[in-house]
């Protein structure tokens, strides 16, 4: 049996491919939205992953190859933390300038026209003007637990 076809974990019917209008999730700052995640459904309306290492696998190219590319600020200190300009090395701002979406499409089997939207504050360095991230550090502790909120919203079954 094809694993684009397989039955459905809840009821046994059979299941079809179908894309996801955007779905949602957020940890504290962080915002991820995935447009275009196609998962198997079933005549009843029950959701499971196409395979069952699709959300990891997300998760991996989010936290190893795409979050790398954005632009962020160094984090020092261990009790009190200030957030360095990659750029001239000032501290930046204590509070955030704006929210701003950064978006990518990572290539993945059996995933046409997926989409991931990270959205989260930026801070202006007050010196350089340059606009960032406090630190891809922040970053990589939400992504996680956005994107499982993502998922667990949209009522997709794992396992």
């Amino acid at each position: 049996m094809s694993d684009t076809h397989r039955s459905c974990r809840t009821c046994h019917s059979e299941t079809q491919p179908k894309p996801l209008d955007p779905i949602a999730g957020e940890e504290k700052a962080l915002k991820v939205t995935v447009h275009g995640l196609t998962v198997l459904t079933c005549a009843n309306g029950h959701q499971q992953f196409t395979r069952a290492e699709l959300p990891l696998e997300l998760l991996n190219h989010l936290v190893e190859e795409a979050e790398p590319t954005l632009p962020a600020g160094e984090e020092t200190g261990l009790l009190f933390k200030h957030f360095l300009c990659q750029s001239c090395g000032q501290e930046l701002q204590p509070k955030p300038d704006h929210r701003h979406s950064f978006s990518f499409a990572p290539s993945v089997p059996d995933q046409p026209g997926l989409r991931i939207d990270l959205t989260m504050p930026v801070y202006r360095c007050s010196a350089c003007d340059k606009e960032q991230l406090h630190s891809l550090k922040e970053v990589r502790k939400l992504t996680p637990a956005a994107l499982a909120h993502a998922f667990q919203t949209a009522g997709i079954q794992s396992g």
